[in-house]
């Protein structure tokens, strides 16, 4: 299971936007696109017929050497969050190439009072704005995936446990990573349609275009974005 240097994290939460921005990403000219599922026992951790799995898509050239590989995960909770987050930079670790692998992680998140700022309209109506940070080491590659962008305010929390546990495991592992979000959710005077194209577009375009990637908006039109039903209750957030 060979991983490529590039490597984005995806988890499919509730709002659909991990699963749709995987989807979206498409290989660019020389590249093709294949994925394979992943069951990795979690035994050893006390955790008997537990295992971390998920799906690696990888993009890979003309000799079948992946260059960018995605993990889309699914919203692991607590104990397996953590334990599944520690075998997967284990494997990323002992299957990317010799040169230390750069890991992307795109979050986006609901609108909500903890993340004051995040929505700004702009002089062209648009009302997403991307924010980056630099977790765990940085080099030129991540230097320039947040060359021009935003840091991400205080306020800022990771509602989800796996970006959580992964973000704090870079920082101890001292692994270059880039996270980068944004807010998601209807805009006033957008449709939930278009708010939804809007930030994976924002998102999309961004990683596309440093990891020699396409982003397809008319993927996302057809296919649309799927919520699952607890998104369809925000009072639960109170209790996350």
């Amino acid at each position: 299971m060979r991983v490529g240097s590039r490597v984005v994290v995806l988890v499919r939460d509730s709002a659909g936007y991990g699963a749709a921005l995987a989807d979206a990403l498409r290989p660019s000219p020389g590249l093709t696109r294949g994925s394979s599922p992943f069951d990795l026992p979690l035994d050893k951790y006390g955790l008997n017929g537990e295992k971390a799995s998920g799906e690696l898509v990888s993009f890979s050239d003309s000799s079948g050497s992946p260059q960018v590989s995605f993990f889309v995960l699914p919203d692991y909770r607590p104990p397996v969050a953590a334990c599944a987050m520690n075998e997967i930079l284990a494997l990323i670790s002992s299957e990317a190439p010799s040169i230390q692998p750069i890991l992307i992680v795109p979050f986006i998140t609901r609108p909500s009072g903890c993340f004051h700022g995040m929505v700004n309209a702009t002089k062209t109506g648009q009302l997403t704005t991307l924010h980056a940070a630099e977790i765990g080491a940085s080099n030129e590659f991540t230097h320039l995936l947040v060359d021009g962008i935003i840091k991400p305010p205080p306020s800022l929390q990771i509602r989800g446990e796996p970006i959580q546990c992964l973000l704090e495991m870079v920082r101890v592992l001292k692994i270059p990573t880039v996270l980068l979000v944004t807010s998601g959710g209807q805009h006033q005077g957008k449709s939930s349609s278009d708010s939804d194209l809007e930030v994976l577009q924002c998102v999309g375009d961004h990683v596309a275009k440093h990891i020699n990637l396409e982003f397809s908006k008319e993927t996302v039109i057809e296919t649309g974005v799927e919520k699952s039903a607890s998104i369809q209750e925000p009072w639960r957030e109170l209790y996350l």
